[in-house]
């Protein structure tokens, strides 16, 4: 059930940068999915870089992502899947196939969307199937007590738009968005031995969110062919981190072939 009165009234997205995106190129289309607590910014520079390549890509924004923590708190899994779901939908009618790419628990969401729909290439950026923080699965017990936590690791940012989200999502430990992660990321775990698309596989050795044990956890599972590249520089958000030049053209030659 949609809790209305959770969202505050002056709710708006955070900045340009929060902003879905569609750009129409070629009857070939790229779906790109964010993260977890994430936003259309993290994947902005990839998409922008396959409309180059001449690409329709979508961007779309994951409710309660890119706004304030109490409108997140008014989501789940259901509408975070559901978004997905549609923004494929939405994709495919304006072109004749559609490839996937997702990072982090945008990985989750690809995967599902990989079992459910003719999606030919997916690409699975640092997916959330291993989590290298152990305490969300207890999660559950946290959520009966609190929302969120204060999170004692805080990262400040000099951009005024970063800094504002950091405050909103980043410097805070959610607990029932947690949950929802938990269920999501059990779906796309029992549907990822059904995934048949050839697929690429991105992660990083520095990563601290997803640790290297997620390659083995794939790659037994998935049944389509798969490709796997280790970055050695970049941390989770592969797609626009220090590597991210190298990312997007891995991704884009991966597309093309």
């Amino acid at each position: 059930m949609l809790m209305l009165k959770r969202i505050p009234k002056d709710t708006v997205l955070q900045g340009e940068i929060c902003k879905p995106l569609f750009v129409k190129k070629d009857p070939v289309g790229v779906l790109l999915i964010h993260g977890y607590t994430g936003s259309p910014h993290d994947m902005r520079y990839l998409a922008e870089k396959l409309v180059e390549r001449g690409f329709t890509v979508s961007v779309p924004r994951l409710p309660g992502h890119g706004t304030n923590h109490m409108d997140f708190l008014s989501t789940n899994h259901r509408d975070w899947l559901r978004r997905a779901i549609d923004a494929h939908i939405e994709l495919r009618t304006e072109c004749e196939k559609v490839h996937v790419v997702g990072l982090s628990m945008g990985g989750l969401l690809a995967a599902i969307l990989a079992t459910k729909f003719e999606v030919e290439k997916l690409v699975l950026a640092a997916p959330a199937f291993v989590v290298s923080d152990k305490r969300v699965y207890i999660t559950p017990i946290l959520a009966l007590f609190k929302d969120y936590l204060p999170r004692e690791e805080r990262v400040e940012y000099e951009d005024p738009v970063l800094k504002k989200l950091g405050s909103e999502y980043w410097n805070k430990n959610f607990t029932k968005p947690a949950v929802s992660f938990l269920k999501l990321k059990r779906l796309a775990t029992r549907l990822l031995g059904q995934v048949r698309s050839k697929t690429l596989l991105i992660i990083a050795r520095n990563d601290s969110v997803v640790p290297m044990e997620v390659r083995e956890f794939v790659e037994k599972r998935v049944k389509g062919p798969i490709e796997t590249v280790v970055l050695e520089k970049s941390n989770h958000v592969v797609v626009n981190d220090v590597e991210k030049e190298y990312v997007a053209q891995l991704v884009a030659k991966f597309l093309e072939e």
